[in-house]
This record gives structure tokens, sequence and C-alpha cells, in this order.
């Protein structure tokens, strides 16, 4: 007998977007859950504006914005609409960041804003002593490419500058299939490259990983507050993030030249080296960003507490 299984998605795209919703309706009707907690509102919120409205009214909805979810997605008028249509249903959301919270409000949330959660990944990280920056061999590069990532950009601009990369391997991780292209091309260059596919590696490897990169680059047009930069941030590594994402202005403060604007994407050769070029200030800023990724670090304790209390529910 020949099966054919498909993900999710996809089975939602071919029934119209009406999949998630079943499963959702089937769930309610089993039993009427007290909190419905979502994260991502294309996959998980639009569902819920199908469900006939006694189904949620015996619950609680929570939302987690995800990455671009209403920071790219405002920008198209049909996205927008049922943006502004499942935000009605929402009782609390839970913002990466006052980006995301304020947007929420823009187009219509009348719900309570929770404390900001930044990306629940870097939970499992509990770096101390990042060891010193003097040592470190590796450079790590986000590796998505797709609608919003520029890892492509990325390796262009170590290409323009890979004699001065000859001691460095360069690691990239969650590669998505063209950026894993663009990688082959790169082959007979000087660039010591490691494509790390999605997934492939476990948050101890990443742990490691990080632990002995000097700096971690990631450019995207659109973005949360990644968890991959959290992580690198814990692990001393120096980012060198675009400015598309959500981040607050002490972290930005620390090296806003790090923090860089779409504009000046093809300058990332000149600000690694600029970097290079001064050791010492590479350790004070490691050393920065580690403190100050600690001091933001939400305890896993500390997370559970701050999710029972929005639920109503008793700390377990």
């Amino acid at each position: 007998m020949t099966r054919l299984s498909l993900p999710i998605w996809l089975m939602d795209r071919v029934l119209g977007g009406k999949l998630r919703a079943l499963i959702l309706r089937s769930l309610l009707k089993l039993r009427p859950f007290e909190i419905v907690h979502f994260h991502e509102m294309q996959s998980g919120g639009y569902p819920l504006t199908r469900l006939p409205a006694d189904l949620l009214s015996r619950s609680k909805v929570f939302y987690t914005p995800y990455g671009s979810d209403l920071f790219w997605f405002q920008n198209d008028a049909k996205h927008l609409a049922k943006i502004r249509q499942t935000l009605r249903l929402v009782d609390g959301i839970f913002p990466e960041c006052e980006r995301d919270g304020k947007l929420a409000r823009q187009y219509g949330f009348q719900g309570e804003l929770l404390r900001h959660m930044p990306a629940a990944g870097s939970l499992q990280f509990d770096v101390r002593e990042p060891p010193p920056i003097a040592g470190r061999s590796k450079i790590t590069v986000k590796g998505y490419g797709g609608t919003w990532g520029r890892a492509v950009t990325v390796l262009k601009a170590l290409e323009g500058i890979q004699d001065h990369l000859l001691d460095y391997e360069i690691h990239l991780t969650s590669v998505t299939k063209d950026v894993a292209r663009e990688i082959k091309k790169l082959q007979s260059s000087s660039l010591h490259l490691v494509s790390h596919p999605k997934f492939s590696l476990t948050s101890e490897e990443i742990k490691t990983l990080l632990t002995h990169s000097k700096y971690h680059v990631a450019l995207s047009v659109s973005d949360g507050f990644p968890a991959s930069l959290v992580e690198a941030l814990l692990c001393g590594a120096i980012p060198i993030q675009s400015n598309t994402a959500c981040l607050p202005d002490s972290l930005i403060k620390i090296s806003p030249d790090n923090f860089v604007a779409t504009k000046n994407w093809n300058q990332i050769g000149e600000l690694l080296l600029s970097l290079e070029s001064n050791p010492k200030r590479l350790q004070k800023l490691s050393t920065n960003f580690s403190e100050w990724a600690t001091a933001q670090r939400i305890e896993p304790h500390e997370f559970r507490t701050t999710l029972s209390s929005a639920y109503g529910l008793a700390d377990s």
C-alpha cells in the first residue's frame, strides 16, 4: 500500500486554511479548555476566527507574537484584516518587545499587555563566565534565507574579506536550501564554511559553538527578539545584527554600529575588520553584551510563575 504523509501546514493550505480550525473545534468541543495560548499569528491565530463564538467564550485566549507576525504582515491588507479580527479574540499578549505591544494596540487589541517575554529558547542557556574572546576562532552565521533571512548577503560580505578570515571556521546554523546552494558556490573560496541544517544541532552543541565563536552574524528584513541572539549574547559572542529586530535601546546603546540598518548591509565586511583591529574593545564588548543578557535572563521558574499568574493558576 502506498502512503503519503504531508505536513500539517501543507494540508491546511490545501484545505484553504480550514484544517487547524477543524482540529481546534474538535478539541474545544471535546473539552472546554480554560486557556488557549497560541504562538504565531498566521498559523496559530487565524484559525481561531473560524470557530463558533460560543466555543471560545469559555476560554481565556493568550498570544505570544512570533518574529514577523505583526511587523511584516501589517504591510499586506488581507493579512492586516485577519490580524485585526484575531486580536479582537485575545485577552492577553506576551510581547517579545515594546514594538509588538504597540502594534497590537494600533490594530485594535483591547486586552492586557503582559510582561515582555523574550525568546524562550535561551532558557536552557546558563553561561555564568563566558571564556575570553581572544582565543575564539569561530564565527556563527544565522543560516536563514527565504522571505526574511539574508544569510546569502552575509556570505557575500564574508567572501569580500576572505583573505582576513583564514584563521576562522564559519558555522552557518539552521541553513535553508537557498543558503545551502550559495555555500556550494563558495567551495572554491578560501572561506572555511561549515553548514548545519535546521534542527541538526542540540542545545548543548549550540552552546558549545557559541562559546567558541567571536562573532554571531544575523541579518533579516523582519524579526522579533531572536532566541539565537539572546543565546549568542549569553555566550559572550559579539553580535552583528540587523536593526529590523525589535531590540531594546539598552542593548543597542552598548555598540550601535553592531546593529546594522538594511542600507548598510554591504558594509558588514568593513565592520568585522574594524572590530578585528581593536582586541581590547572586543573583550569589553563581549563582557558588556554577556552581562546585559545575563541581567535580562528569565529563569525557568520565573518563566513558569509569570505564565501561571497571567493564566490565573497556582504556580506548581
